[in-house]
């Protein structure tokens, strides 16, 4: 295998961006690995605000959490999301992962 193929395939099942970096090519790895990680943090802000927004709703009372009770409010936040905010992110983590793996097979 050589090296342009194992640097795909490190896009490809890692994270993209070390395909880059096991390439030697830094600045370029460090950048799609920093704007992933941001897009991944925001996504992952966007639902923490609104599993607080749901429990200052709807608090649990002391003593009564269970594990139904957290799936049942981990599904309520995944409705209340707003995907016109989150799609656009997965879009482009989507194509920021694409565009490593081609770029590190080149």
């Amino acid at each position: 295998m050589n090296i342009a193929t194992k640097a795909a395939l490190y896009n490809a099942l890692l994270f993209p961006g070390w395909g880059q970096i096991y390439l030697k090519d830094y600045k370029k790895g460090t950048a799609i690995i920093v704007a992933v990680i941001a897009a991944i943090l925001s996504i992952l802000f966007s639902v923490i605000q609104t599993t607080k927004t749901l429990l200052k709703i709807s608090p649990f009372k002391k003593g009564t959490v269970t594990l139904e009770a957290v799936v049942k409010l981990s599904v309520t936040s995944l409705k209340q999301l707003n995907l016109s905010y989150i799609s656009p992110l997965l879009l482009f983590i989507l194509l920021l992962w694409i565009f490593s793996m081609i770029d590190a097979y080149l």
